[in-house]
Order: C-alpha cells, then sequence, then structure tokens
C-alpha cells in the first residue's frame, strides 16, 4: 500500500481533524521543499539523502539520536518541539513511477504522533517548522536528525 493511502487510512479510522492533519495542495509542494532545501540543506542540495551524514548546513545546529531502541521516540516531540500545538510541514517519503518521492502534510503534533505508530510503510520522513527554524529528520537507518533551533533534546538525556 502507498504511503497516501496508508496516511488516508489512518486519519479515517482514527477520525483525526482534518483541519489539523492534511495534504497541502500540490500547487504549493515545490515552494514548500525549495524553502526547506535553502533554509537546511547543504549548499541548497536536494532534501533526499541530506539526512544521511553531513547533508546539512554546518552553520546550523544539527544533533542526532540513534532511535533503534525507541521506535516511537516522536511520543516525546511535544516536550521537544516549541508551541507544539501549532502546525508543522511533513514530509512523508513515498514513491511515484519508480522514483522517490516527497508528499507533503501540515499536521498538529498529536496527529503526527497518530500517524507516524499506524503508518506501516514509512521511510525516511522530515518535520518543519512552518518558521523554517528547525527540521527533524528520522532516516531508514534509525538515526534522527535535530537541525536548527530551539529544540528541547533534554528527552534523550541531553539538550
Amino acid at each position: 500500500m502507498d504511503i497516501r493511502s496508508e496516511i488516508e487510512r489512518v486519519i479515517k479510522e482514527n477520525q483525526l481533524d482534518r483541519f489539523r492533519c492534511f495534504e497541502c495542495s500540490k500547487n504549493t509542494y515545490a515552494a514548500i521543499i525549495k524553502k526547506i532545501e535553502q533554509t537546511f540543506v547543504l549548499h541548497g542540495g536536494s532534501i533526499h539523502w541530506s539526512n544521511m551524514g553531513h547533508g546539512f548546513r554546518t552553520e546550523l545546529v544539527c544533533r542526532t539520536q540513534n532511535v533503534s531502541e525507541d521506535k516511537m521516540w516522536v511520543t516525546k516531540l511535544p516536550k521537544i518541539i516549541p508551541e507544539s500545538e501549532k502546525l508543522v510541514y511533513v514530509l512523508l517519503e513515498g514513491s511515484k513511477n519508480l522514483q522517490s518521492k516527497y508528499w507533503v502534510y501540515e499536521m498538529g503534533i498529536p496527529e503526527l504522533i497518530c500517524i507516524i505508530g499506524e503508518v506501516y510503510c514509512l521511510d525516511d520522513f522530515y518535520i518543519v517548522s512552518k518558521k523554517f527554524n528547525w527540521l527533524i529528520s528520522e532516516c531508514h537507518e534509525e538515526v534522527v536528525s535535530f537541525v536548527g533551533s530551539p529544540l528541547n533534546l533534554s528527552c534523550f538525556g541531553r539538550g
């Protein structure tokens, strides 16, 4: 099953508020992704693979956390993210015509936690402040990158 169908299934089954969990207009995808890449990715490169090593801008604070022992680390997001009641951008990796593609959503943090907990075909994903202050990404290697500021990482024993 593709990522968009899975997300739709979770939204329906959990009766998530569609004002707090929705796919962005496809007309805005390119502009949102470009702004994310210009803000966070080294040399304004592609977001794809940026979370595998040193792909983020070096002048930004970037901390990583191995989450292989904590698959539901996302339950800590309300403590990590400032103003967690607001919507964030979420880029979820899927594919289209056998090519990687990011589907762009806006979600509240509780809705995001629900979706990540219940979507079974989830690979890499990015959570980005709508003000483009910070970015959080989990890659398929079970490493989370926290880029920019201000993020509270004390729930991981460091901050």
